[in-house]
C-alpha cells in the first residue's frame, strides 16, 4: 500500500522542510508587511483628521440646518426635547414584546 504512495511524494524530508519553514516565513513577512501598511494608514488618516479639525467647525445637512460637530455642543434643553418627543412616540406605539422579566437580581 505505501509503495503505492511513494510515486506520489517526489521530495525527500528535508527538501519539504525548506519548502515548509520557508512558506511559513513568506506567510509571517506579509502579515507583518500588512501590519505595517495599515499602521501607517492608521497614523497618516489621524495626522489628517486632526489637521481638519482645528476648531470647533460647524457642518450642514442636506436641509441646511447647523448641525453641532461635538455633542457637547447641544443644549440640554435640545437633548430634553429630543428624549421626550422619543417617549411620547414609543409611548403611543402599540408594541407586543414576548420578553418579560421576571425577576431581577443584585449582584
Amino acid at each position: 500500500m505505501l509503495n503505492l504512495l511513494d510515486g506520489f511524494f517526489k521530495f525527500d524530508l528535508g527538501e519539504g522542510a525548506f519548502y515548509a519553514v520557508f512558506g511559513l516565513l513568506f506567510v509571517f513577512a506579509g502579515i507583518a508587511l500588512l501590519i505595517g501598511i495599515f499602521t501607517l494608514l492608521g497614523f497618516v488618516m489621524k495626522k489628517g483628521n486632526a489637521r481638519k479639525s482645528g476648531g470647533a467647525r460647524e457642518r450642514t445637512s442636506a436641509v441646511g440646518s447647523v448641525l453641532p460637530e461635538r455633542e457637547e455642543d447641544v443644549p440640554p434643553e435640545t437633548v430634553a426635547v429630543i428624549a421626550a418627543a422619543l417617549a411620547a412616540y414609543y409611548e403611543a406605539a402599540p408594541q407586543k414584546c414576548d420578553f418579560v422579566v421576571r425577576r431581577i437580581k443584585r449582584l
